[in-house]
């Protein structure tokens, strides 16, 4: 440094000021990375299509009614719950359709097991679909209509677990939410017949 002073104190001011920068940045950088929350379906990669397992079980519709096995990272601080909606925009001539609203998973959770999002013993609370029921009802688009989409978000939330009551449709969790969504990722499957 004493050699970098004696040619241009300017040079030696500002090599100072990077080797102060460079490890903030750095240290940024890093705590970006940590705080980024992402949502998965286990051994797929995004805008792939449903196996004919995950589309409704209704005549005609080729399925199971197997709900997408989910896995997330953690939420970031202060995530007390977190809240899923599967919703299919292409749905009813594009109105959409809303295949599944849960919530009130607790943030301790980061995983859902493939199957269980038409069950009752899923953990937290069942919210109601476009048809009218609780828990996933699978894809079942229109036969020869192209592709729909079907976009699984899930939402951390600051409010607990028990915060919000059962049987909100995807709207109206929407809006008890707003205000209350720290993060939120989504991904994206498609499905046709």
């Amino acid at each position: 440094m004493t050699r970098l002073t004696s040619l241009n104190p300017w040079l030696a001011a500002i090599a100072v000021a990077l080797c102060v920068q460079l490890p903030a940045h750095a240290a940024q950088a890093a705590q970006a990375t940590q705080e980024r929350f992402t949502l998965n379906i286990p051994g797929v990669s995004d805008d792939r299509l449903f196996t004919s397992a995950a589309a409704s079980d209704a005549p005609g519709c080729g399925g199971h009614n197997v709900s997408p096995a989910l896995s997330w990272s953690a939420g970031p601080a202060g995530t007390l719950s977190y809240a899923i909606v599967m919703h299919d925009p292409d749905g009813q001539k594009g109105q959409g359709v809303d295949h599944w609203v849960h919530y009130g998973i607790k943030a301790s959770t980061h995983q859902i097991a493939s199957g269980v999002g038409a069950k009752s013993t899923l953990e937290g609370v069942s919210g109601i679909n476009s048809k009218g029921t609780a828990g996933y009802v699978g894809p079942c688009p229109p036969a020869g209509d192209s592709a729909h989409h079907y976009i699984i978000q899930i939402y951390a939330l600051d409010l607990a677990p028990d915060a919000l009551p059962a049987g909100l449709t995807r709207a109206q969790l929407l809006e008890r939410i707003n205000g209350h969504v720290l993060k939120n990722s989504s991904v994206v499957r498609r499905y046709h017949r």
